[in-house]
């Protein structure tokens, strides 16, 4: 499944058979506010295994983890942005960058600032 994500809204979700069952979950939905992006986390935990725990899943190093719709007051500045629901999505071995500078590509960091702290991560 690709999300493809502009000004922190959905534009366009597509892919193979699977992305289309999420389009039509998310057109059933019929809530606009449900394309929104509520967060994003980075994966960067050496020692995180794959397939245990949703919460172990979000922190396998490089990746990241993307959560759209509601989102609760603890993250959204104390006032719940209210959806019809939340889906959360991980990524594996992704490539992130930031104002035009790759932080990590593939799943490995790239950054120049960064690669000896990955390395002291063990990575």
């Amino acid at each position: 499944v690709i999300y493809e994500v502009e000004k922190g809204r959905i534009k366009e979700i597509r892919g193979g058979k699977e992305a289309e069952i999420v389009k039509k979950w998310f057109e059933k939905l019929d809530d606009p506010d449900m394309y929104i992006a509520a967060h994003v986390c980075y994966g960067f935990n050496p020692n995180a295994r794959l397939g245990f725990t949703t919460t172990e899943d979000e922190r396998v190093w490089g990746s990241t983890e993307w959560g759209f719709g509601y989102q609760g007051p603890m993250y959204s500045g104390g006032k719940p942005r209210v959806a019809a629901s939340h889906i959360d999505g991980i990524c594996l071995a992704c490539s992130v960058s930031c104002d035009d500078q790759s932080i990590t590509k593939e799943g490995e960091v790239v950054h120049a600032e960064l690669i000896e702290l990955a390395k002291a991560c063990g990575r």
